[in-house]
């Protein structure tokens, strides 16, 4: 186990826990080797909607923890995509390729700075407590 990988998915929990947004979470997979870790987790919002986190992360030469790969999705209480951030290689035409977020009306956009799973509780948590229960 890697230490700093660990304390990395340690603090995404425990601000799950302390999310006004979030009224619960599973986590469906959490592994963590010398130089890699998973970890995937379905958290219930408090308005009935959904948020899947998944991230892949290893450390950089300078020992911090980076992500590789992320989602995050973003869906209300009726099953509709609210948003989807990833960075997945299929949009390369994208300016900012591969993060880019997925909307609703099934348009994509660019993402010159992919968000952390913390921006993602900020930016649900704010549109929860504004009503906007998209």
């Amino acid at each position: 186990m890697n230490p700093e990988i660990t304390a990395h998915f340690d603090r995404l929990e425990r601000r799950l826990l302390e999310s006004s947004a979030v009224s619960s979470y599973t986590l469906m997979r959490r592994e963590v080797t010398p130089t890699d870790g998973k970890v995937r987790i379905r958290a219930q919002l408090r308005d009935g909607g959904l948020l899947e986190l998944l991230e892949y992360v290893a450390l950089n030469i300078e020992g911090q923890v980076a992500r590789l790969k992320y989602s995050y999705h973003w869906q209300n209480k009726n099953g509709i995509l609210v948003r989807r951030w990833d960075a997945a290689p299929h949009h390369p035409e994208l300016p900012c390729a591969p993060h880019h977020v997925h909307l609703p009306d099934g348009d994509v956009e660019a993402v010159a700075e992919p968000p952390t799973a913390t921006e993602v509780l900020v930016q649900i948590e704010a549109s929860l407590s504004q009503g906007q229960k998209e």
